[in-house]
């Protein structure tokens, strides 16, 4: 059975000593593995378009086993630029992780498939004038969480609904914003001001692409960086990106 679809390029590895293993975010069929045989030859039509970030038509396979082999691939978009500047390429491959950590295999999801795309293009051409990357990061964090199930609840108290406080506290167990009230659900509930839960708010209620000019505080972006952090650690269940490292470096 052959299957057409677009998708983006995660992960590529070296499979034997010809071929590769790819793991791709795709439209039609969502996360997959897949075999590209050959693909590590010289002159393999499958080079230009399988690389991470790469943004590819890719025709696969199925047969018995539960892998799928590449059978075609066109490149739509590499992303080059990404790959010639380190902020973009690590803050890129958070993005990739990101995705690969959130997404099950074979279960589609688009507004994440179009919210990466647009991340991307935008980080390929980050150099543009007034363009912030940390707003952008913040955003596709935010709004990954939001398309995965795992919406951060910052409009009200978690526990008892209530919206009209000034003290607040954030609890990454419970999935949101605590009001006085309710300090004791938590007692391990993070410190969090009432800016940060707008800019949060904010960010959840706009097109990325409405944001990548928007100037934060960087005191304001840390701290929502931090709640983020945790907050993905704790309900993604992945602990460790490799890509975090180097942006704590950055």
């Amino acid at each position: 059975m052959l299957i057409k679809t677009e998708g983006f390029v995660l992960k590529n590895k070296k499979y034997g000593e010809t071929d590769s293993m790819l793991t791709i975010f795709t439209r039609k069929i969502g996360k997959i593995n897949a075999i590209a045989k050959g693909a590590r030859k010289p002159k393999s039509t499958f080079l230009a378009g399988i690389q991470p970030f790469c943004y590819s038509d890719f025709v696969f396979y199925k047969g018995k086993s539960s892998l799928y082999n590449l059978s075609q691939c066109d490149a739509r978009e590499i992303f080059y630029c990404i790959r010639e500047d380190l902020d973009a390429l690590t803050y890129g491959a958070y993005l990739l992780e990101l995705v690969e950590a959130v997404t099950n295999e074979g279960q589609t999801n688009n507004r994440l498939f179009n919210l990466l795309g647009k991340t991307l293009s935008m980080l390929a051409n980050k150099d543009q004038k007034d363009f912030e990357l940390q707003t952008v990061v913040r955003a596709f964090e935010v709004n990954l969480l939001a398309y995965s199930g795992f919406k951060p609840h910052v409009h009200s108290c978690v526990n008892c609904n209530q919206s009209n406080f000034k003290q607040i506290k954030f609890s990454h167990e419970e999935g949101g914003i605590l009001c006085p009230k309710c300090f004791t659900v938590d007692p391990f509930a993070s410190k969090i001001s009432e800016t940060t839960v707008r800019l949060a708010n904010y960010l959840l209620n706009k097109d990325i692409l409405e944001i990548q000019k928007l100037k934060v505080n960087e005191a304001l972006n840390n701290e929502l960086k931090l709640i983020l952090k945790k907050y993905i650690m704790v309900h993604i269940n992945k602990y460790q990106f490799k890509s975090l490292d180097m942006l704590d470096k950055l």
